[in-house]
């Protein structure tokens, strides 16, 4: 979804546990891309590059925006380098899930995974799953957000909008996709960063017509913490 923002730190006013004296956490965006035709990414470090695995199409309008993807079992990996000195990495994006996704453990074949992989940390390891239910009370259960073979959750856990259109086994039909918005913070220190958003789905059809994946409005924010 096209968005503007202005580049620039974020500061945010800490009062300490005396309550007198002031710290400062320092905000600063380093990557921001909503995949739009007429804007650019904004980046913030000395170097950044995609790598782009198995996607059907490098772009796709759904939800009146520009997405990247659809993606089946492959993503993309985010590389930055020259990062300014940090405590921590905040990375969010809007996370589309479309179609007949399966991941309550059911099949024989394994579960549909969404990953999400900073440096050599996992984030992500999540089955989720989609029967067109749009309320918080369905009957069908995912891991989603919690790691894979946890499954207590429901169909919808932390979905922001369960009743988007289908795209193609479902298409046209209220609650065939889904909106996930993705806001994770991790301990980071270092100047460069691996960014992997991926997938593993299962038997999504040569034209990624069972199932697909997409994302928008991809940020990654630094966070530095005051000297105490």
């Amino acid at each position: 979804m096209s968005k503007h923002i202005k580049f620039y730190p974020l500061i945010f006013l800490i009062l300490s546990a005396h309550g007198c004296s002031q710290r400062l956490i320092d905000e600063q965006v380093i990557f921001w891309d909503d995949y739009e035709q007429n804007s650019r990414p904004i980046i913030g470090t000395d170097s950044s590059f995609y790598i782009f695995h198995n996607s059907a199409e490098r772009y796709f309008e759904f939800n009146d925006s520009r997405n990247l993807g659809r993606f089946e079992r492959g993503g993309i990996t985010l590389n930055l380098g020259g990062i300014p000195e940090h405590d921590y990495i905040r990375v969010s994006f809007d996370l589309y899930i479309h179609d007949k996704w399966e991941g309550d453990g059911e099949r024989g074949n394994g579960e549909d995974v969404f990953i999400m992989n900073i440096d050599s940390s996992t984030l992500y390891f999540s089955s989720i799953i989609n029967t067109k239910c749009q309320s918080q009370d369905c009957e069908a259960i995912q891991s989603f957000p919690d790691i894979i073979n946890i499954r207590h959750n429901p169909e919808n856990a932390e979905v922001k909008d369960a009743s988007l259109p289908g795209v193609c086994h479902f298409k046209g039909e209220r609650g065939g996709s889904k909106l996930i918005e993705i806001a994770r913070q991790y301990p980071h220190g270092s100047s460069d960063l691996r960014l992997n958003i991926a997938a593993d789905i299962k038997d999504a059809g040569p034209d990624l017509c069972l199932k697909s994946w997409s994302i928008d409005n991809l940020k990654v924010t630094i966070v530095e913490l005051p000297e105490i």
